[in-house]
């Protein structure tokens, strides 16, 4: 996502934003370009400024400093305008319980939706959308916690939204729902739609995303396609665990393969920037030299990546 020019204008643009919260920067010089049809990752540990970006999107936080632009609009001076191009899918799915599931989205269309002309056919298009139809007039109290989170990002959808928010979509869902609720996202981005995903999981934003933003402290600390900052890290590191850990020769096996290092004390790590091939290679050469219980070449994944960036301390 680099900020230069191109044909089409970005759909979301943040340049230089700051915001303080209280004595926390939790935005730092942020720029942030989102284009039509792309899905965005926005992944960093507790603190590190993810909601605070969806709202300051959103137009509910004013920035301290820097622009930002939806749409070519100003999210807090043209909010109205803005307002209507962007669909917001909240961590907190805020339904209420005793309505169904179409009546969820009539009362919802009644409060934000300027033009209710064809109103229930959109319902019934976004009840369909996310599998819902034959479940659209039970109470939603009912419905398990993937079936709230399809019904939170239909609501999300009532307006026909530009710009998409899904704040941790798929918190406190099971497996099924969490693979269909990606399912319903590409398909969405494949409406052009431009799609800004917080979560916590790795393998989501891995599986989802066109690309990713790590932010730490309110800062960008890397962004690119999940492919290329896992490839950023190299092509991974050997694994070997020895079957009598007592009787290894230390320097013959630095004479063999070079330098190593142990992982917790059991394990030999040898980086693989090759892979298979200096996987192949260092087999061959301690073939005769040692006995191993197994082995592995690790590729790296995302968590790497953002322990790498963000470091492995805990964040309250």
């Amino acid at each position: 996502m680099n900020m230069e020019n191109k044909e089409q204008p970005p759909v979301v643009l943040l340049t230089n934003v700051n915001k303080t919260l209280g004595k926390v920067k939790r935005t730092d010089n942020l720029s942030i370009r989102g284009e039509q049809g792309n899905i965005y990752g926005l992944i960093g540990p507790n603190g590190a400024g993810k909601t605070t970006l969806l709202n300051l999107i959103t137009g509910l936080y004013r920035p301290d400093s820097g622009t930002i632009r939806i749409d070519g609009l100003d999210p807090v001076k043209d909010y109205k305008e803005a307002r209507k191009r962007i669909g917001l899918l909240p961590q907190d799915t805020a339904l209420y319980p005793e309505l169904s599931a179409r009546e969820n989205l009539s009362f919802h269309a009644s409060l934000y939706l300027p033009n209710l002309k064809n109103i229930n056919k959109r319902i019934d298009e976004i009840l369909a959308l996310v599998d819902l139809t034959e479940r659209a007039d039970e109470p939603v109290k009912n419905f398990s916690g993937g079936m709230s989170r399809r019904l939170g990002i239909g609501r999300a959808l009532l307006n026909d939204p530009k710009i998409l928010l899904l704040d941790e979509p798929t918190l406190g869902v099971d497996v099924q729902s969490t693979h269909k609720i990606w399912e319903y996202t590409r398909r969405l981005k494949d409406s052009n739609k431009t799609i800004f995903v917080t979560t916590n999981i790795m393998g989501e934003a891995d599986a989802l995303c066109d690309e990713v933003i790590i932010l730490d402290h309110g800062k960008m600390v890397c962004e690119g396609s999940p492919e290329k900052l896992k490839s950023d890290l190299g092509a991974g590191t050997i694994q070997l665990i020895p079957k009598l850990k007592d009787t290894l020769q230390e320097d013959l096996i630095r004479e063999k393969i070079g330098d190593f290092s142990y992982d917790d004390g059991k394990a030999i790590i040898v980086n693989a920037p090759r892979g298979e091939q200096d996987l192949a290679e260092v087999l061959d050469k301690l073939k005769n030299v040692i006995e191993f219980e197994s082995v592995s070449l690790h590729k790296p994944t995302l968590d790497d990546v953002f322990l790498t960036h963000t470091g492995k301390s805990l964040r309250d």
